[in-house]
């Protein structure tokens, strides 16, 4: 895959899981804290993120296509999320499709196409990716992303009115078998009001294509019938 400046990305080895610690800091627009400790685990077959918590509550997390599943021991919430994950870090990474967030493979590509790349004075390679597709111009903003060494540095995201809705920050790379993941993550959304939501997410013992623990990688989806409510998932 040929993308920005020339510079060529090699075809990914055919990756499937990925385990690590989490630990999550949000900081809220009401200046309230919140701190979630725990591992993750994600196997890229079955397209589904597991979040195993311990801290502040032992409880396991669920994402499968865009349904959130909460599970403590004595309930079970059910929520929409709004990105898939196949747009997660885990899957991006997995795929070798990090550097360009996914956005030049599969349907994506059909959507967005590069039409400005630059260099900031940082010598970052700064690329905007606008949306082609007529039906959804009305709807869907351009992309910015940032670029050092092959590796995404940044990401933006705008409305069809280029108003900044959120960004994410990538940092601490390190490889791992041949995987490039970044250790943190930090991502800004911004609300209509102006005030900011900061999440702060820190991978740490990262493992990939681990062959055991195979019930926490295939973690039963529990069937059960309730009303969904929006919510973010964590990252």
């Amino acid at each position: 895959m040929t993308f920005m400046l020339g510079v060529q990305f090699a075809n990914a080895q055919q990756f499937y899981r990925v385990k690590a610690d989490v630990s999550i800091k949000d900081k809220l627009s009401n200046g309230s804290y919140r701190l979630t400790v725990g591992k993750v685990y994600y196997d890229k077959t079955s397209l589904k993120v597991i979040y195993k918590l311990t801290f502040p509550q032992k409880e396991t997390i669920i994402i499968k296509d865009t349904t959130l599943y909460k599970i403590t021991k004595d309930s079970v919430l059910v929520q929409s999320v709004l990105a898939s994950n196949e747009f997660s870090i885990f899957h991006l990474a997995l795929s070798g499709k990090l550097a360009d967030y996914g956005l030049n493979s599969g349907n994506v590509a059909k959507i967005y196409k590069i039409s400005k790349v630059e260099k900031d004075k940082d010598g970052r390679v700064i690329t905007t990716w606008s949306v082609v597709e007529k039906q959804l111009m009305k709807t869907l903003g351009k992309i910015k992303m940032a670029n050092v060494n092959k590796k995404l540095d940044a990401i933006a995201f705008y409305d069809a009115q280029d108003k900044l809705l959120s960004q994410q920050f990538f940092k601490e790379y390190s490889n791992y078998n041949g995987v490039e993941f970044p250790k943190q993550v930090t991502q800004i959304s911004i609300n209509t009001d102006g005030t900011q939501n900061i999440q702060q997410t820190t991978y740490k013992n990262i493992i990939i294509d681990q062959e055991d623990e195979n019930e926490s990688y295939n973690y039963p989806i529990p069937t059960i019938t309730k009303p969904k409510q929006s919510a973010k998932s964590p990252k």
